[in-house]
């Protein structure tokens, strides 16, 4: 078979590479510490570890000892290292096309990487260590605006109503009640009533807000911290370990009204509902029947596994409360309605590696991770000698007039100061003047400059999050070996391509010796010969197991059926196992037994056993593909064998054993 598919890094090229033995003279000093030699090069134990464990043993045979196997990658390896010597010695790497497709890898590769490696990783850790507990809060609100510059009122209040809490004027509720801007803090019933939050856990509130809860002691009020919705006091009133997690399903009826007849109509509703499961009814089947909840109601009222914290407080203590799957709760009360619930299974508390992706897809949802990402820039600026004149965009930005700024900006910049230079990275200098068209289309409500001077400033850190990205691999040696693997691989399959596997492909007469040199190496085992009826409709189909049960011959019923409205057609499958499809139903049949009519993909067929094909040697025809991926192989053998001579390479295999990490 042709191997044209490019694999991309390294580890995966080598399950192309054929491994390769030969002649290896007297081991020379180890403290060279390679394990192979060659002419232009060499490789170290820690080099050939780290390809190891990057690929995984590759494609060695599991049967082999750990010994075996790690000698076997090293043939290999050395092998596909050579041939990627031989191609930038031959100029590949010098190929416009080659340049092309390795940078456009870097480019799609850098930014995802940045983003998990550096800006990712350490929030979705920072999740998962905090959600191994639960805290209980309340808080008290006072708005500031977020592109507020003066401040210090705001914070003199906060402090002001913490420490009248603790000099025990009122209660920290009372002062919710009270002061905070919360709109839920006066809303008797509902969640943050007098400043009440429940229980939070990791992800699930601002960063600023979630520091501080897990940062307070029980009992103590945290605070003032900032976080975009204002200034916050923050009280811990309680802390548990996290529960684990529960499967559950429910059924939810909303009342018809907000009277309290309707939520009692709604109550004896689900009452019936619960009865009736307690009578042996599936609950799957009545949430698909009558619950009011759409996203869940059609998958039986599923609502998967979740931890403390996602769910309103009354639900989450009903569905936790439940010790045995398929025990079902009370009537839950909550703002949705009225619910019952099913536990379906309880688990512990996943481990990093199985919660990362969710943890992923969270943590990108999340305001700190676009502030991690800007820091990040900040701290590349400054390691570069950077810096970012923020008296110069302050002056710039306040000249213009508060109640037209962003028209003088798209009308004429910055004027004067557009030439001047307000941030650096390096090398690489920004003027006011490649600002002001990003300022201009700053929104905000009142006067837009301060929003302008926050822009400005996250405009700057992403310029240097580029530049930090563009400058990957000479910071990050993990980013730099994968990038360098991807590029050899390219390199791999580029000159292999044209020194084995073209060549395989269109050498006829090589291929007719390589088939005639091996009589008998490809053969088919004994076959089933199977008839296939096919048509769109079963009534034609029906007809034709009649007619071949009356022992019709199959090509007189195809001649009866032959009309174009009928729409049947004869084909002849040959089968020596199982397809997983329909025809599998023929291997339980004698000769001359036929199916019933089945459904194949998008039509419907009768299938007769017609009887065994012998076993017998494949024509050259029939064993093209085969015979080109062999003869691939022994071109690709030769070739090694003349590169491995050509560079005088030498492996060392008995030192591997001193490898630490073998699996």
């Amino acid at each position: 078979m042709l191997r044209l598919s490019l694999a991309g890094a390294c580890c995966l090229a080598l399950t192309v590479v054929a491994g390769c033995g030969g002649a290896r003279p007297a081991v020379p000093d180890a403290a060279t510490g390679n394990v192979a030699e060659w002419t232009g090069g060499s490789l170290s134990l820690a080099d050939f570890q780290a390809a190891y464990d990057a690929a995984e043993a590759g494609s060695g045979d599991a049967s082999m000892t750990p010994a075996a196997r790690r000698a076997d990658f090293l043939e290999r390896y050395v092998s596909f290292r050579l041939k990627v010597q031989a191609a930038r010695q031959a100029g590949y790497d010098r190929d416009s096309s080659y340049r092309a497709e390795v940078e456009q890898y870097r480019n799609q590769l850098a930014g995802p990487y940045f983003m998990d490696r550096e800006v990712l990783d350490a929030i979705i850790r920072d999740i998962y260590d905090k959600q191994a507990e639960q805290v209980e809060v309340s808080h008290v609100l006072l708005r500031l605006d977020p592109y507020a510059l003066d401040t210090a009122a705001v914070y003199q209040r906060a402090i002001e109503i913490r420490d009248s809490v603790r000099a025990g004027h009122y209660s920290f509720a009372t002062a919710a009640e009270r002061y905070s801007t919360d709109p839920s803090a006066t809303r008797a019933g509902g969640p943050g009533y007098r400043g009440a939050l429940g229980w939070i856990t990791g992800g699930q509130t601002v960063l600023p807000f979630e520091n501080a809860a897990y940062q307070t002691p029980v009992g103590q009020i945290g605070g003032p911290v900032r976080t975009q919705f204002g200034v916050h006091l923050v009280q811990v009133t309680g802390r548990r370990a996290a529960p684990g997690e529960v499967r559950a399903a429910h059924i939810l009826i909303r009342p018809d009204g907000p009277t309290p007849a309707d939520t009692a109509a709604a109550r004896d509703e689900i009452l019936a509902l619960r009865a009736r499961v307690a009578a042996g009814e599936d609950f799957g089947t009545l949430a698909r029947q009558f619950s009011e909840d759409p996203g869940s109601g059609a998958q039986g009222g599923d609502l998967g596994f979740f931890g403390g914290g996602r769910m309103v407080p009354e639900f989450e203590r009903a569905a936790f409360a439940l010790q045995t799957p398929g025990e079902v709760s009370d009537v839950v009360q909550t703002r949705f309605g009225v619910h019952i619930v099913q536990l379906t299974e309880r688990r512990g508390r996943p481990s990093y590696e199985d919660q990362y992706e969710s943890l992923k897809t969270l943590a990108q949802r999340l305001p700190q991770t676009a502030l991690r990402r800007r820091a990040l820039g900040r701290q590349y600026r400054e390691s570069t000698g950077g810096r970012y004149d923020e008296a110069l965009v302050r002056e710039a930005i306040f000249a213009l007039p508060a109640d037209s700024a962003q028209a003088v900006l798209s009308r004429r910049g910055f004027g004067d100061l557009g030439g001047r230079v307000f941030t650096t990275v390096g090398d690489s200098s920004y003027t006011l003047g490649r600002l002001a068209g990003q300022l201009a289309r700053t929104r905000a409500t009142g006067d837009p400059r301060p929003a302008m001077l926050q822009a400005a400033q996250a405009w700057a850190d992403e310029q240097a999050v580029t530049m930090a990205v563009a400058g990957l691999e000479t910071r990050d040696p993990e980013f730099a070996r994968i990038f360098r693997n991807y590029g050899d691989g390219v390199l791999y399959f580029r000159i292999a391509e044209d020194s084995v596997w073209t060549r395989a492909r269109d050498d006829a007469q090589g291929l007719r010796a390589h088939y005639d040199a091996n009589p008998g190496a490809y053969r088919w085992p004994d076959r089933r010969r199977v008839l296939a009826f096919r048509s769109p409709g079963d009534s034609v189909l029906t007809a034709v197991g009649a007619a071949l049960d009356a022992g019709t011959p199959p090509a007189d019923v195809l001649a009866r059926f032959s009309a174009p409205r009928f729409g049947l057609a004869l084909d002849t499958v040959y089968l020596s196992d199982s397809t997983r499809t329909a025809i599998d139903a023929t291997l339980s049949l004698a000769p001359g037994q036929r199916t019933d009519v089945l459904a194949e993909r998008s039509r419907l067929a009768v299938y007769l056993f017609d009887g065994i094909e012998p076993a017998r040697v494949k024509t050259f025809d029939e064993a093209r593909a085969e015979v080109i991926s062999s003869y691939q192989d022994a071109l690709e053998r030769r070739w090694e064998a003349r590169l491995r001579e050509r560079y005088r390479a030498r492996t060392y295999p008995e030192r591997l054993p001193a490898l630490t990490a073998a699996p």
